[in-house]
Parts: C-alpha cells; structure tokens; sequence
C-alpha cells in the first residue's frame, strides 16, 4: 500500500471539502515510480481548475510516500465519460445523455437510450429510445443493468427527446410510457 490511512482520511475530506465524491483510489507500485490516482466526480462535473486546487492540495502528501529512492506521481482526475455507470449518482448525473446499455441475463430493454429522472424507490431509470421511426419512454430496473457508458454525441440531444425526458408517465402528443410513436 503506498498510501498510508491518515492520508487516504486526508484526501477523503480533501475531496468532499469541495463538494465531491472519491470514486476511486487507485495505486500502482508495479514500476520504477510508483503512481497514485485519485478520482473524484460531482453532481455539476469537475472543473480543471478544482482538480488542479485537490492536486496542489494533495500533493505535500504524495511527497512522503514514496521517499528518495521510490518516486511517486499523483494524478488527480474525474472518472471521465467512458466510466460505466454503477452507482444511482451516475445514472443521475448522466440526466440528459445518451447511454449504451447492455442487460443482465434474462433481462430486456433498450440497446441506447437517454437517460431520465431516476427513480430511488421503484429503483429504475427513465429512458427515452428510438424504437422504429417513434420514440419509447419506458423504464429501466437498475438491478437488470450488467453495463451502462454515456455515449459521446457531438450534436445536442433533439428536442423532442429532451422534452420526453420531463413528464413522467406521459411521453408528450398522448403517447404513454412503452408505447411507440
């Protein structure tokens, strides 16, 4: 273990501090320079210059980790957009964005689809997907999830989609949950 755990509560309170959560503090000594990567992620993302503050912050400690003979690089970063979705928080912050979607056995539903309000309850998503020349709403138990990743788009979203994305149980121009347009 390269960090020691008076500093992994460091850089838990150093990450929260900002508003954030530590998704995952990887270590690595398999090299001649040992590397520490912590990666956080939060509800409005996670700008440059807030990693940039967590790195210079942090970086005092990774200092002593390694010692003369072991240097050690820290790296602080988001999860980035090829992250899987795993957690409720991720599905929630992926509101508004397309996602590739792959099911457990048995389970059946949309290949893509965007990704709605959740809901904590019922532990389901709603998801808005092209079925045919229509649109489906329908919604997507999380448990029935094996895989999700957030599709990079290089267009805005179309709007009709958007707008489906807000009206629980009605998809707009009287189309219900799970039918087609």
């Amino acid at each position: 273990m390269i960090v020691p755990e008076p500093d992994r509560a460091h850089i838990r309170k150093a990450v929260s501090d900002r508003g954030l959560d530590l998704e995952e503090l990887r270590e690595d000594e398999r090299a001649a320079t040992w590397r520490v990567t912590v990666v956080v992620d939060g509800d409005g993302g996670v700008s440059l210059d807030t990693l940039a503050a967590l790195s210079t912050e942090l970086d005092p400690l990774a200092e002593q980790w390694g010692g003369a003979d072991r240097p050690v690089t820290l790296e602080v970063t988001s999860r980035g957009v090829d992250a899987p979705l795993v957690e409720r928080r991720h599905w929630r912050r992926a509101h508004g964005r397309q996602v590739d979607i792959e099911y457990t056995d048995g389970a059946t539903g949309p290949a893509r689809g965007r990704v709605g309000e959740i809901d904590e309850t019922a532990g389901t998503v709603r998801i808005v997907s092209k079925a045919g020349r229509g649109i489906n709403v329908g919604s997507v138990a999380l448990d029935d999830v094996a895989s999700a990743v957030i599709r990079v788009e290089f267009r805005p979203a179309p709007q009709d989609e958007i707008d489906l994305l807000q009206e629980p149980g009605q998809t707009g121009s009287g189309v219900r949950e799970g039918e087609d347009r």
